[in-house]
């Protein structure tokens, strides 16, 4: 009776892995003349429509990460990507008061607003597993670092980004006309190891 062949306790064969056949390519190689015939395209006035007919392809591909990915860093990244297409990023807290400037908007294209509408939608349905995925690897994450940036995303889907705070208006330092620097000095001058002595006081008898 032969005796059982003892495992090496490392694992079989990972998939890809491996001395590659001759003339192999990467899936994500892009053939030369494909690439040729995109550097000698003509330059759309709107590089927005072009993206969109791949933007399906992205946002499965963020989907991928978030599901399967192994490694941690990317997947808190698909899953605040996923975040932001589906509901918008969150929104900014900032102390004091921030004033908003008007700005003006060019007309949106309709196709592109109809795209953007069906791409969001898409991208709602996966929300919930961008958020459990989240608080997973801030409970439990391999690394401080990812258990750091999954809390964090949690937290600014929660109560929004933290921005700089904004000093009142009357405490910012501006320019000081001549009188203030005149008088800004003066008092300096009076205070300092170089003052006036005061004139010594009257005696009266």
């Amino acid at each position: 009776m032969t005796e059982p062949e003892k495992k090496s306790g490392r694992g079989g064969a990972r998939p890809g892995a491996g001395r590659k056949p001759k003339g192999y390519v990467k899936p994500a190689a892009l053939p030369d003349i494909e690439l040729l015939k995109a550097l000698g395209a003509e330059p759309p006035a709107e590089i927005d429509v072009l993206a969109q007919a791949h933007a399906p392809i992205a946002l499965e591909a963020l989907v991928q990460i978030l599901l399967h990915e192994k490694k941690e860093m990317p997947r808190i990244a698909a899953a605040k990507e996923i975040l932001d297409r589906g509901f918008g990023k969150p929104t900014v807290e900032i102390g004091g008061d921030a004033p908003m400037l008007p700005y003006m908007m060019a007309p949106e294209n309709p196709a592109t607003k109809s795209a953007r509408g069906e791409n969001q939608e898409e991208a709602k349905k996966f929300g919930p597993a961008a958020v459990v995925v989240l608080r997973s690897i801030a409970a439990a994450g391999s690394s401080a670092m990812a258990r750091f940036a999954a809390a964090k995303a949690l937290l600014d889907r929660s109560f929004g980004t933290v921005g700089k705070a904004r000093m009142p208006e009357e405490l910012r330092d501006r320019p000081l006309g001549k009188k203030e620097e005149l008088a800004r000095a003066a008092e300096v001058a009076a205070s300092g190891p170089y003052a006036t002595p005061a004139p010594p006081r009257q005696r009266f008898s």
